[in-house]
């Protein structure tokens, strides 16, 4: 087997490559809550007062109950006859918030000697007024104890991480996905980190936190780096990217190192004054970008969104967060409040793909989405049923027996055939209809059909014409595209992007159906045409010999006939004879002015021995020199007209006839005649009492073949008429 087929081997559909980054970041989830419940705890839930630390609550499984009571206040604590002061000990803090090196490593120093005394069998609690208590920290924190923080954290990472992860495995080529995705990986390992000092109850050994600040401060770096690329390539990219790019990641590679070695202490703030210049560089790149866009108005929109997903979140964040702890003075949110907000970027993101098609993504990037919340509902589910219902024994298999064996199994087994199963793509189904449709359809209706069929079959996300011609069905991109012959165009062909909703990658018995039905499709087109070609020579047969022998003799008559009424007869004849034939004539046309022109001339000279005025109205010539008739529309109009004036004769006056003929543009092209004839005096005569036989009921026949509609109206009164009215879709 040769290399690119084992590549699609193991190529994924993107739902599955999504499932398989959900279940890493939930592992790496369940060992951060490892690293959380692991070491001495006190089962203190603690608050920073001035001179020292209060005790908020008292887990009543923890080492301190009945101990210590809520609202003491902790002012130190001894450990191998040494004690350690808490006076001004802030649990909020973090090493980063202090401005210099020299303040980092004294708190990374308080906070080790703290976590040194806690890792005794016992540390005497010096309380406010009150005597001190002896404490043996338990090795065994229970879950309940981890703070909210820590579990909003991860559940920001997560969907960071998520969102960004979702965009890459659709676009895996693209440069600006990767970017994203990596920033969002980078969001969930800052935050990962992150929840673990907020996790801590009281201290955390120096080099612990030490190393969890520098792996939050690289991916915190990591997070608005790749931001700022994705900015410089995206939606197009700046003139010397790659230069810039390169450039950027230099400066914070030193930046890091400085961090690392403490080199150059910066003013202000040594930690946080560098991120500023992130928000300036971002800022420069929007305005190129937006010069740049200044005639692609699609372009542009997808740029506005961006710069208000980015720009604006990061905006106010260095207003709540950042400036403040660099001027030194309180922030006005907290760090996972703050990192609540950096979330919003990602929810940006998604939104702009919704409304302006960020990455060239369209609304089926929301459907896969909801494919995947919905196999992933059946495992939350399942957690649910295990974390809720795990109560007394006796109750709990009651429960499991009614809920799961009665009502949720069953259901669950259903939503898992539904969500997670890949139904087999199969023709015996669509294979019939489609035949006989191709078969009988107008050949206008062939690219329609065999769209359709594509969509049923295999239900893409997507189905997009491509202008590359393809003489058979083949896979692309590992799978991710099925490419057919489009039956409409040869020039062109059709992208199938993943199948069964994105749940699954096109595979090769996908290809051999494809190739089957494209085969089956051009034979039957070409059986087709071949049947169209036969009835067009019969056609062409029948009217060389309704010319040649029926004509001939026709004409034969004419010049032989005994009188005048016998020549007229045969000339009617004839001229019927010659409209037969030009309906065989499919590729036959009349212009719509000269048509009216012989109209009003025949109607004129069969008027004139009657002595009956008529009275025309005609569109404009220019107006009806646009619009043609088919050799079918032609002969019916005609023979309606003609039927219209032998019923005004035989039952309205025959002394005056008035005929409008009308152009209609709205709702859709079509053409009106109106027959309008007064009534002898006392007739009394209703139209639905005609019968058939007086020529009604082929009007309406003839106008229903041209999809067109024939309605007449009797007005009474002393000038009482009838108006036969007919329209038709030009």
């Amino acid at each position: 087997m040769n290399r690119p087929d084992r590549r699609r081997r193991w190529a994924l559909a993107p739902l599955q490559s999504l499932l398989l980054v959900l279940i890493a970041l939930m592992c790496a989830t369940a060992v951060a809550v490892l690293c959380a419940l692991q070491g001495p705890w006190l089962g203190l839930t603690l608050d920073e007062y001035e001179h020292g630390v209060r005790v908020v609550r008292v887990d009543p499984h923890g080492p301190s109950f009945q101990r210590i009571a809520e609202g003491d206040q902790l002012t130190g604590l001894v450990a191998a006859g040494r004690l350690l002061s808490l006076e001004g000990y802030w649990l909020s803090s973090q090493p980063h918030a202090s401005p210099t090196f020299a303040g980092y490593h004294d708190f990374l120093q308080r906070e080790d000697q703290v976590a040194s005394a806690l890792r005794g069998e016992e540390v005497v609690l010096q309380r406010a007024g009150q005597l001190p208590v002896s404490v043996a920290p338990s090795r065994d924190r229970r879950l309940a104890s981890l703070p909210l923080e820590f579990w909003l954290l991860h559940f920001y990472g997560l969907l960071a991480c998520m969102i960004g992860v979702s965009v890459w495995v659709f676009l895996p080529h693209s440069w600006p996905a990767r970017l994203l995705a990596l920033s969002g990986f980078s969001m969930f390992v800052a935050t990962w980190q992150h929840s673990l000092w907020e996790a801590r109850e009281l201290a955390l050994p120096g080099a612990v936190f030490d190393a969890l600040m520098q792996g939050n401060h690289l991916a915190l770096h990591g997070l608005l780096l790749c931001l700022l690329h994705l900015m410089v390539l995206y939606p197009q990219p700046l003139p010397h990217a790659r230069r810039w790019i390169l450039l950027s990641t230099l400066l914070v590679a030193l930046v890091l190192l400085n961090e690392a070695f403490g080199v150059v202490q910066w003013p202000f703030h040594t930690f946080y004054l560098p991120l500023l210049f992130y928000y300036v560089g971002g800022t420069w790149v929007a305005i190129r970008q937006w010069r740049r866009s200044r005639h692609l108005p699609e372009e542009r929109g997808a740029l506005r969104w961006v710069i208000l997903s980015t720009l604006l979140t990061m905006g106010m964040g260095m207003v709540v967060y950042f400036l403040p702890v660099i001027l030194d003075v309180p922030p006005m949110a907290s760090p996972s409040t703050m990192v609540g907000l950096v979330v919003t970027l990602y929810l940006g993101f998604a939104l702009g793909i919704l409304r302006y098609r960020l990455f060239q993504l369209e609304r089926w990037w929301f459907v896969a989405w909801l494919w995947f919340l919905g196999g992933l509902s059946v495992l939350l589910v399942d957690a649910a049923i295990i974390t809720f219902f795990g109560l007394q024994p006796a109750l709990a298999l009651g429960m499991s027996v009614l809920l799961v064996g009665w009502g949720y199994f069953p259901a669950r087994q259903w939503a898992l055939r539904r969500l997670s199963s890949v139904p087999a793509t199969s023709m015996e189904h669509y294979m019939p209809v489609f035949v006989a449709a191709l078969y009988d359809c107008a050949p206008e209706r062939v690219g329609e059909l065999w769209r359709e069929l594509l969509q049923q079959l295999f239900r893409p996300l997507s189905l997009d014409q491509v202008p590359q011609p393809l003489e058979q069905a083949r896979l692309a991109q590992n799978g991710a595209l099925l490419l057919v012959p489009d039956l409409e165009c040869a020039d062109s062909s059709l992208s199938l992007r993943y199948s069964q909703g994105g749940r699954r990658l096109f595979s090769a018995r996908d290809q051999a159906i494809a190739r089957a039905l494209a085969a089956t499709a051009a034979r039957i087109n070409e059986v087709r045409k071949a049947r169209e070609s036969g009835a067009q020579q019969e056609r062409h047969r029948i009217m060389r010999d309704l010319h040649d022998e029926v004509g001939g003799r026709l004409l034969s008559l004419i010049l032989t006939a005994p009188d005048e009424n016998s020549e007229k007869l045969a000339r009617k004849a004839m001229s019927a004879l010659r409209e037969t034939i030009y309906v065989l004539d499919h590729n036959r046309r009349y212009r719509l002015d000269e048509v009216l022109d012989d109209w009003r001339d025949d109607l004129l000279e069969r008027l004139a021995p009657l002595d009956c005025s008529l009275s025309a109205s005609w569109p404009a010539e220019a107006a009806a020199a646009h619009h043609h008739l088919t050799p079918r529309q032609y002969v019916n109009l005609r023979r309606v007209l003609d039927e219209a004036v032998t019923n005004a004769l035989k039952h309205g006056c025959d002394k005056r006839m008035e005929l409008v003929v009308a152009l209609q543009s709205e709702p859709s092209p079509s053409l009106q005649l109106t027959l309008t004839n007064p009534c002898r005096s006392g007739t009394a005569f209703e139209p639905d009492d005609l019968l058939p036989g007086h020529g009604l009921d082929n009007i309406r026949n003839r106008m229903a073949e041209l999809d067109g509609t024939a309605e007449v109206i009797h007005s009474a009164g002393a000038s009482a008429c009838f108006s036969l009215q007919v329209r038709m879709p030009l």
